[in-house]
């Protein structure tokens, strides 16, 4: 039986590891981890230059809303594979 707020937290934390805990979508949790690690680096180096700030805050914000949407979906998943069960 899946913890679905368990699910949800490592989504919140690491995008697609959520989903390696359900063991639904492996794959795509491993390939957004690498992603995730990437975009972090993309966004501190953004930062730490001061490229262009407000263009940081609308990356950051755009990450922000993405975990959020991926958490959502690693609980609503993980209530899915225990009701099917």
């Amino acid at each position: 039986m899946k913890k679905p707020w368990l699910a949800a937290i490592l989504n919140l934390l690491f995008f697609g590891a959520g989903y390696i805990y359900n063991g639904k979508r492996v794959w795509l949790g491993v390939a957004m981890i690498v992603s995730w690690i990437l975009i972090r680096i993309g966004e501190i180096s953004i930062y730490l230059t001061d490229l262009v700030f407000h263009k940081w805050l609308v990356l950051f914000i755009g990450i922000i809303v993405m975990q959020l949407s991926l958490t959502v979906d690693a609980y609503n998943e993980a209530k899915a594979i225990n009701n099917s069960k």
